[in-house]
């Protein structure tokens, strides 16, 4: 891949961090559920695995509440068709749209759960890990969260049950305060029909 298309698409992750994109149960379940499936199949118990699973479940709760208190959560009205009237007047339908800006802080968390996957791969799996390697387990991340797809096909690069802990770990964290401190966002990710009006909210 040339070093060109690598550079547009960390681009775009990039910008995506900063506009508001809209939250669906698929997008947002998919991820904590298959990586803690994976996390089910692979791991075995023993003491020190016990231990560094209780570290990575508070590093991920703190992770996914830092990244969920700064999120912006909006509720967008769009016109998508209408109806007239008896007086033949156009009355339009409105569509409800639940949106987040993850911005800076979600940016913040992303790499500092993509630098404790390398903490853990150095001192856990005590694998070697080269500038190429981090570049490439980087870019990599970067596609699993542009195409949420690209990380059941890229599966099979991670087999260590803390790799799987982690993603799962913190998705299912952001996930969970998400819907915790926004009324909009639990609406739609706990299938709830009825909206209130919310134009704007800050989650804080």
């Amino acid at each position: 891949m040339s070093a060109l298309l690598i550079g547009l698409i960390i681009y775009h992750f990039l910008h995506e961090q900063f506009e508001f994109s809209k939250i669906t149960r698929l997008g947002y379940w998919i991820i904590p559920i298959f990586t803690l499936y994976q996390f089910g199949r692979t791991f075995t118990w023993s003491p020190i695995n016990g231990l560094v699973l209780l570290i990575i479940i508070g590093f991920a709760t703190w992770i996914g509440h830092y990244q969920a208190r700064h999120t912006k959560i909006r509720l967008e009205e769009t016109a998508t068709t209408f109806f007239r009237d008896s007086e033949q007047h156009e009355i339009p339908i409105y569509r409800k749209v639940i949106t987040a800006q993850g911005g800076r802080p979600y940016l913040l968390g992303w790499l500092m759960t993509l630098g404790a996957q390398f903490i853990i791969e150095i001192t856990y799996l005590h694998e070697h890990l080269s500038w190429t390697k981090i570049n490439q387990e980087f870019f990599q991340e970067v596609l699993a969260d542009l195409i949420t797809f690209y990380r059941f096909s890229a599966s099979g690069r991670h087999t260590s049950w803390t790799l799987w802990a982690l993603t799962g770990g913190t998705s299912l964290a952001y996930t969970l305060w998400l819907a915790h401190r926004s009324p909009a966002a639990k609406q739609t990710l706990f299938g709830e029909t009825m909206y209130h009006h919310i134009s704007s909210e800050h989650v804080d």
